[in-house]
């Protein structure tokens, strides 16, 4: 099964800006609302998480679908500690982009909370 992310304008503003994936250059593009971007290409998609606009949530993650090829220089450990974590929305995000979790499995906060114990990740801010 083909895996990939799909990311959406956190705020409804059109972005467009380029990332670089080996060397080349590449354009994002989030136009129009409700504007969303699908990427299978792991490269890619470690390039826009890295960008100024991932960074600072201006350009969030929708969802993940399917297993994304496991990048061991940035797996979780187990017991690992999220302190920004205040939310639902906070939760389901670092399930999904750094466990590798989907969405349909955690929809509900016991779910999540659920989840999360499995895992042996801590949300000591979450409410």
């Amino acid at each position: 099964m083909t895996s990939y992310k799909k990311y959406k304008s956190a705020t409804g503003v059109e972005y467009n800006f380029y990332v670089s994936v080996d060397g080349s250059e590449y354009l994002v593009s989030f136009n129009g609302p409700g504007a969303i971007l699908i990427v299978s290409d792991p490269k890619m998609a470690k390039a826009i998480e890295a960008s100024v606009h991932y960074k600072s949530r201006k350009i969030i993650l929708a969802s993940v679908v399917g297993e994304q090829a496991s990048q061991d220089d940035e797996t979780p450990t187990i017991g690992d500690a999220f302190p920004d974590v205040k939310n639902m929305g906070d939760a389901v995000e670092v399930l999904t982009t750094k466990y590798g979790v989907g969405e349909s499995e955690i929809a509900r906060k016991a779910q999540v909370l659920a989840k999360a114990e499995e895992l042996g990740v801590i949300f000591p801010n979450y409410k």
